[in-house]
């Protein structure tokens, strides 16, 4: 996920039409599934505490938090939760106005199950331009 949403120069399908102002008063929170170990996880681009409850409130063996700092400007921060959670959190999410869901992808070929029902369309992001 940090791999394919984090660096500036990252090329990924994403939910959202644009980019969205890093700078908005709203927050941003990249969705990514994790297929291989059924579980979503949830990047954060600014801290929102109403959003981090409702990770809170799962139960400890169905989540957990991920943070690496690559350098000493920036970090990495991810919840990650088992799939079974996935409806209720992004239904508990969408209910923040100032909360933004984008759902992330690395291959539009290859779109999860669990991003399927959600009936998306997916937009390339950082293409490479000669």
């Amino acid at each position: 996920m940090m791999a394919m949403c984090f660096w500036s120069h990252s090329h990924y399908w994403s939910s959202c039409l644009s980019s969205t102002n890093k700078n908005s008063l709203g927050v941003v929170i990249r969705v990514a599934c994790f297929k291989k170990v059924n579980w979503v996880g949830f990047n954060f681009c600014k801290y929102h505490a109403q959003a981090v409850e409702v990770f809170r409130n799962l139960p400890e063996s169905d989540r957990f938090f991920y943070e690496i700092k690559p350098n000493c400007y920036a970090s990495f921060k991810v919840w990650c939760i088992d799939s079974q959670h996935f409806d209720l959190v992004v239904s508990l999410l969408k209910n923040y106005a100032d909360i933004e869901l984008e759902f992330a992808i690395a291959d539009p070929n290859q779109v999860p199950e669990i991003f399927k029902v959600l009936k998306l369309q997916f937009f390339q992001r950082n293409v490479q331009k000669c």
